[in-house]
């Protein structure tokens, strides 16, 4: 994203027990019983402000994002799946407080309910009509919980420092229905019996 890497602090989607808590809304969530086992997802068309980013000096956009630009590392760190380590840094002096890592998941046990599975697709549509390059990320996560999931992040990022150089210009919220369970199953099939 914008040169950085993305996903980086993504949960581990091969560990079963975390998805089934992050991911999968299960029977305790009391939401229908045709949803046991499906997602929430949220899709944004974020188009980017590519010339207007690539004037900013290299100092400013990892304190923007709270990472080193070459490795992916938290500021402060020497590697990219480092976990920042904000309580030892109340003051935002390394990883400024308004960074979008530490907006995003500031690692809180408040915050932990707000983590999701994401997935970033960047495209480039070559330029628009005022010339400007017209490229960006395709950004869709799910969650077990749209309102404790994505919306919750989204209010956490409002008028962080990236909002200058990125613009959503679409997107959706959609529910990603349970898998087909064996050979006499189908796709929906729980929500069409009810």
């Amino acid at each position: 994203m914008l040169g950085f890497k993305d996903g980086t602090a993504n949960p581990d989607s091969q560990n079963a027990k975390l998805m089934q808590k992050v991911v999968w809304v299960t029977a305790d969530q009391q939401e229908p019983a045709w949803t046991i086992g499906g997602s929430y997802q949220a899709v944004r068309l974020i188009q980017f402000r590519v010339e207007f980013w690539d004037r900013t000096p290299l100092k400013e956009q990892q304190t923007i994002f709270g990472r080193d630009k070459q490795t992916g590392a938290p500021l402060g760190m020497l590697h990219e799946h480092d976990v920042p380590d904000y309580a030892s840094d109340p003051e935002g002096k390394v990883i400024a407080l308004d960074s979008h890592i530490r907006l995003a998941n500031p690692r809180t046990a408040e915050s932990e309910s707000s983590l999701m599975l994401r997935r970033g697709y960047s495209y480039s549509l070559g330029v628009t009509n005022s010339g400007q390059l017209d490229m960006g990320l395709l950004f869709v996560c799910y969650q077990h919980d749209l309102e404790k999931g994505f919306l919750t992040v989204q209010k956490r990022l409002n008028g962080e420092a990236l909002e200058e150089y990125v613009k959503p210009i679409g997107g959706g919220y959609f529910f990603a229905l349970p898998g087909v369970k064996d050979a006499n199953d189908y796709l929906g099939s729980a929500l069409l019996r009810v």
